[in-house]
């Protein structure tokens, strides 16, 4: 009767298999995300980027006069307040070009340079919502 039980949990698909792996950097699921995530950053649609972010988001860098400063944004509608500084015209056209890195954790990452900084917007697969945004880091490079 035991056997019979776990064996229609996973027939009837309420046990998900412990042996499921989350999609690859390099897979089409992740190749579909970037996709839309690029058409919105190329269409300036701050109302689809949201969408395609993880809040609350622990870091996002922000470049000022010279000066970046990363820290957390709490919600969807800090973002798209703070949206012309957090989501920069620099940021849109290095998109296309970035080099996709598979991290270490499972993330995935965008990634591009210019003489002193490297950017790198990082990414995370959710069952539940596919890829999103989780952060964007600009260090030294």
């Amino acid at each position: 009767m035991k056997a019979f039980l776990i064996a229609s949990l996973f027939v009837t698909g309420l046990a998900a298999p412990c042996w499921a792996k989350d999609p690859a950097c390099n897979g089409p699921e992740f190749g579909a995300f970037r996709t839309d995530f690029e058409g919105a950053a190329n269409a300036n649609d701050k109302n689809r980027i949201v969408k395609l972010i993880s809040f609350p988001v622990e870091y996002w860098s922000a470049e000022g006069k010279h000066d970046v400063q990363s820290g957390p944004v709490k919600s969807e509608a800090e973002f798209l307040q703070r949206y012309d500084a957090l989501f920069t015209p620099a940021m849109r056209k290095h998109l296309h070009t970035a080099k996709l890195l598979s991290l270490p954790d499972g993330h995935c990452a965008l990634t591009w340079h210019d003489t002193n900084s490297e950017f790198t917007f990082e990414f995370r697969y959710a069952p539940e919502t596919g890829f999103r945004a989780v952060g964007y880091e600009v260090g030294a490079y």
